[in-house]
């Protein structure tokens, strides 16, 4: 029997997967096995195959000469699904829908018994998300033309919650969304420390993080994205007045600021106090 030829679509994802993998940025089967059965193409109207396969972000909404919105490449992808570790059954809240695909990948990995509450500011990027879902028979997601920074009611708590765009704090209300023992995943930016993709886990009033990659993404737009300037405490307060720098973090520790101690110092390199949350950076 003659074996049925490959759309060049699936060719294409396949060699998209299989290098992330050979370049050691994907290690996870389950996430490899999502991101072979999900057609990112099927996400980006009117972009060539190969642009699609490519491992590069991509605009998917400009305004006024600005990207306001984009598709995160494939790579960065990947490490944050690691990160946010969505298991079957998972309820999964995702801040950012974008173009839909990350979603997409998420009800892959949370299964039929799972469901992905997926939110973004522009109604006209849900639509278009909610869309190309609903084509390829997603029917354990929800997608919702909101403010990801506000409380999303009777929705909680999550298991995992996951931000695809650049913050400088923890919204209460992802605070209050993450279940005890859930994971968080964001684009933070540390001042003094540079902007990290850090995975958190939720143990009691802390997150820990159990990860942090560098990365670049667009800023976090709405509410949350408005909550204030920092304040940086340094262990070695000479670091004060020395050029800011990306920095290799070994770990951060998070807390709401009420729950803000100062030992929170003693294990820290730099201590940066936000609106809302409080976080302890320490160096490699």
């Amino acid at each position: 029997m003659i074996a049925p030829v490959m759309e060049r679509d699936a060719i294409l994802r396949d060699e998209m997967v299989s290098q992330l993998e050979r370049t050691g940025i994907l290690h996870d089967a389950r996430i490899a096995a999502a991101m072979r059965a999900v057609p990112r193409d099927r996400f980006l109207a009117g972009v060539p195959l190969d642009d699609a396969y490519a491992d590069r972000a991509i605009a998917i909404k400009v305004k006024d000469g600005e990207i306001v919105s984009s598709i995160s490449q494939p790579g960065m992808i990947a490490l944050m699904l690691e990160l946010l570790a969505p298991a079957p059954g998972n309820r999964v809240l995702e801040i950012g829908t974008g173009s839909g695909y990350h979603a997409a990948l998420l009800a892959e990995l949370v299964g039929p018994l799972g469901s992905v509450t997926t939110t973004d500011l522009d109604s006209d990027l849900a639509a278009c998300a909610c869309a190309a879902i609903g084509e390829l028979r997603y029917s354990n997601v929800r997608v919702l033309a909101a403010d990801g920074g506000r409380e999303i009611a009777g929705e909680t708590p999550f298991d995992r919650v996951v931000v695809t765009a650049r913050s400088d704090d923890i919204a209460g209300a992802w605070w209050n969304a993450l279940r005890e023992g859930g994971r968080l995943v964001l684009p933070l930016r540390l001042e003094g420390a540079g902007e990290y993709a850090v995975g958190f886990v939720r143990d009691g009033e802390r997150l820990h993080s159990v990860g942090v990659h560098p990365c670049a993404f667009l800023a976090l737009r709405g509410e949350a994205a408005a909550l204030g300037q920092s304040n940086l405490f340094y262990r070695d307060p000479a670091r004060r007045n020395s050029p800011a720098r990306v920095r290799r973090i070994a770990g951060v520790v998070a807390v709401r600021k009420e729950n803000a101690m100062p030992a929170l110092l003693d294990d820290a390199d730099l201590v940066v106090a936000r609106p809302m949350s409080v976080f302890a950076v320490s160096f490699s």
